[in-house]
């Protein structure tokens, strides 16, 4: 006898004759919905308890605050758009205003998230499959783990890039998909105004995603390419070319000071982290001077700076965090294709003579690497791009409304309890120092 699983609700169990066993229909569909249950009861449980992590437990906010310190109060700066509205408020409210931009982005990223499972629930029938890929979106590395743990500005760019994905599925006019490409390499633009990196970071699903989901004549898809990816490298280039690298102190000092959770210096040491962490032990930091030690350099700081710490970072750590990255997108495309029922290789089999835009996508993530050592971070990166693009490719296949068997779904549900809890997202880099 063999099981299938037809429907998410629905496991019946199949005879020789392939008459289904109605005696059997019930008792299973009872354990189907305890195993749909069951994941979904650890994803939301280990969301808790990441949001308690880094709000309660291990508050880092004195560090993703600092990409909010950046103005043009003394000229054009790299990532002084963030600052500038903050700078336009009274000194009073800087720090509402910090933290506000500091967690819109994680906000955003989550209702991207949300919209980006619905839509998966519903693009077809409520399969096995399609339940299975839409619980384990948010527990993939690059989903809310990320965002909890590194709130960067890049989440505006990652919500940015589904909507355009989603749209390209959508859209049927070429003209429709220019326009909508011309927007989103606008937004990217202007988000380059709060990192440098942004364009870089997405230029790889952009150009996937247009070689993949719609159906785009080569010309077509060339110019929807330009408007996607063309002005964000614009404005990378425009801001290597004018951004002063000299006012970092000056910036320093006009932060306004507040003492801050700040467990950075617990993590010296084994006993001291665990002190800190059991709560026998409160490390404040002056906000002001915090800034002023870590971000004048990196805002002076130019790409040789950039080529010289990853030089000196050691080969060991860089090559750990690489492994561990590259490992990360193996796990996230095997758990991706494994559950969906949808093979990489068919995805791969669309690439078919137009690989050139892909590929040039992906050598964006080159300077990355050159310039800082979060190599496990780009890696995380490279694996959003990747998978978006698979995830939303798959859910039109027929492949994921096919059954699945009860075994599959234990497999799963022990899958998805051990993404739920390791913060995969929360890696940057494998040793070396932090600052």
């Amino acid at each position: 006898m063999a099981e299938v699983l037809p429907h998410p609700c629905e496991i019946a169990v199949v005879d020789s004759d392939g008459d289904r066993n109605a005696s059997n229909r019930v008792v299973v569909d009872k354990h189907t919905k305890l195993f749909v249950w069951m994941a979904t009861g650890f994803v939301v449980a280990a969301a808790a308890c990441h949001l308690f992590v880094t709000l309660v437990l291990y508050p880092t906010a004195i560090y993703w605050m600092t990409y909010y310190v950046p103005n043009y109060e003394f000229g054009f700066v790299r990532r002084g758009l963030g600052g500038a509205l903050i700078h336009m408020l009274p000194d009073a409210d800087y720090f509402t205003a910090a933290y506000t931009m500091m967690w819109a982005p994680a906000v955003v990223w989550v209702i991207t998230l949300a919209v980006l499972i619905s839509l998966i629930l519903s693009s077809g029938e409520k399969s096995a499959r399609r339940v299975m890929l839409a619980i384990l979106v948010p527990v993939l590395p690059f989903a809310f783990s990320y965002a909890v743990y590194t709130p960067r500005p890049e989440l505006y760019a990652m919500s940015a890039l589904v909507v355009l994905c989603i749209a390209l599925t959508r859209l049927r006019s070429d003209r429709s998909m220019l326009i909508v490409s011309a927007v989103y390499g606008v937004t990217i633009a202007v988000l380059a105004l709060v990192h440098e990196g942004i364009p870089l970071e997405v230029a790889l699903g952009a150009l996937l995603a247009l070689s993949v989901l719609p159906a785009l004549g080569p010309r077509q898809r060339r110019l929807c390419a330009a408007a996607a990816v063309g002005p964000g490298l614009l404005a990378v280039l425009a801001i290597a070319a004018f951004a002063r690298n000299d006012v970092g102190a000056r910036l320093c000092r006009q932060t306004p000071h507040r003492q801050i959770d700040n467990p950075y210096p617990a993590a010296s040491s084994m006993a001291d982290n665990t002190a800190y962490l059991a709560g026998r032990v409160q490390i404040k930091t002056d906000f002001h001077d915090w800034v002023c030690k870590l971000e004048p350099p990196i805002l002076d700081a130019r790409l040789t700076d950039g080529l010289h710490k990853v030089g000196s970072f050691g080969v060991g750590p860089l090559v750990a965090s690489f492994v561990v990255g590259a490992l990360y997108f193996a796990a996230s495309i095997w758990v991706t294709q494994s559950f969906s029922g949808v093979r990489f290789s068919t995805l791969l089999a669309e690439l078919h003579g137009k690989l050139t835009a892909p590929v040039l996508g992906l050598a964006a993530m080159v300077p990355l690497f050159m310039t800082a050592v979060d190599w496990t971070r780009w890696w995380v990166l490279i694996t959003f791009n990747v998978a978006v693009v698979c995830i939303l490719y798959t859910i039109t296949r027929p492949e994921i409304d096919q059954p699945t068997t009860r075994r599959h779904v234990r497999i799963f549900l022990c899958v998805v309890a051990g993404l739920a809890v390791i913060p995969t997202g929360a890696a940057l880099h494998i040793g070396g120092p932090n600052f």
